[in-house]
């Protein structure tokens, strides 16, 4: 049962257009490998058939990042987002013949006006980075046009703000030199550390390094206990049929638990829900999503999601069983996870997608991995409106903060 969505992904056409939105050069501005520099801006309809540019752009990015590929970020935005607001600006090679080179794109979200002055990039609740894709081999030059051309565009723009960035990765980098050039601001917002897994570890020694033996201990007998229940074991679905069928036991464990309660089951949202089956079914095919599942005999115990992209994964998403909550289900999965992730030489890093200061995944894995907003603004210092609206930022930020501490005091959270 194909939705329409997932027939609209699957049939695009291979070779990329010229650029048919709103388009102009950028001045003074060349490609490293030939070409000056074209922007063009769409709104989300207008990417449907850029399947080849986008998907190629990702696999020679500066950093690879699943959500802003193609699978992940067109359909959010086809079930999630709204169409009418959701675009992007790319940035293309013009060396005068076609199809033009994909060099950067920008997702961008025209609703949010938090701020006045400040053009926001685009975010939505499941997306654990923002990192824009940018060619790697021009990736200087596609840096300071995507600057320039949002510096032209709006005479009051005060700066434009990059969530979810790896703040000490080679995008941030490039955006933070790109905007030294000209002389603009940079200023990073609420940056954390979440957990990570690098590969490269040695299975038994890591599990044993982490964890006190206590602990080890005592998530054995719990293990042995849950044995009495079934025989334990691990599948992990990776074919397109399996991770379709995995996907769907996935999202019952959700929704049988906690967050179907608040609301926030992905179940809940058939929008939501038909973005979760398309994406992992796009990326299945592809080889790049596998779920992972505790059984105890037939029963499934807990799930979670892993995307990849390169020699990257996420840890996307997790969900158990809650009345097996005493066998500690989600720790039980993680360990088989690491183990698993560790046992993959292609994976260089398997980011958790966790929140700071996580009080499961933060024990289990001691490495970690700066996240920040980054803050640009698009006018020199000696301006004041950049000053100003970061200011403005700042204070928003606090103000929310403290909202959303009394919100979750009254509910009782």
């Amino acid at each position: 049962m194909t939705s329409n969505a997932a027939r609209r992904l699957q049939d695009i056409p291979k070779k990329p257009p010229a650029a048919r939105g709103t388009t102009r050069p950028v001045a003074g501005l060349t490609a490293a490998s030939g070409g000056r520099f074209v922007i063009e801006r769409r709104p989300v309809a207008g990417l449907s058939d850029l399947a080849e540019a986008w998907d190629d752009l990702a696999r020679r990015a500066l950093e690879r990042n699943i959500f802003t590929e193609r699978a992940f970020a067109l359909t959010a935005a086809l079930h999630i987002a709204s169409e009418q607001h959701t675009g992007a600006v790319l940035v293309w090679r013009d060396s005068g013949r076609e199809p033009r080179d994909l060099l950067g794109l920008f997702l961008a979200d025209g609703r949010r006006i938090d701020v006045p002055g400040v053009s926001r990039m685009w975010h939505m609740p499941f997306c654990g980075l923002d990192t824009p894709l940018i060619d790697a081999d021009d990736a200087p030059a596609v840096a300071g046009a995507f600057l320039d051309h949002m510096a032209e565009r709006a005479a009051l723009a005060g700066g434009i703000l990059f969530p979810l960035l790896p703040a000490e990765g080679a995008v941030a980098r490039t955006l933070t030199a790109a905007a030294q050039a000209r002389g603009l601001p940079v200023r990073p917002f609420d940056r954390h550390e979440r957990a990570v897994l690098n590969g490269g570890h040695d299975p038994e020694t890591f599990q044993a390094a982490g964890l006190p033996s206590k602990k080890l201990k005592e998530l054995r007998r719990q293990l042995r206990r849950l044995g009495d229940l079934g025989e334990v074991h691990i599948e992990t679905a990776s074919e397109p049929q399996a991770v379709r069928d995995a996907t769907e036991m996935f999202l019952a464990l959700e929704a049988s638990g906690w967050k179907a309660e608040r609301g926030t089951a992905l179940l809940q949202s058939n929008g939501t829900a038909t973005f979760v089956r398309t994406m992992t079914r796009l990326l299945a095919s592809e080889g790049r999503c596998r779920v992972v599942m505790l059984r105890a005999g037939a029963t499934p115990v807990a799930a979670g999601l892993l995307l990849d992209a390169g020699s990257h994964s996420w840890f996307w998403k997790i969900a158990y069983d809650e009345q097996f909550a005493r066998f500690s289900p989600g720790v039980q999965l993680t360990l088989a996870l690491t183990r698993s992730q560790l046992e993959r030489p292609t994976v260089e890093r398997t980011d958790s997608c966790a929140i700071a200061d996580h009080p499961m995944i933060d024990h289990l894995w001691p490495e970690r991995m700066a996240v920040a907003d980054l803050f640009i603004g698009l006018r020199p210092e000696a301006h004041g409106l950049p000053a100003a609206v970061a200011r403005l930022e700042h204070l928003r930020r606090r103000l929310r903060g403290a909202a959303k501490h009394v919100y979750y005091r009254l509910k009782g959270y």
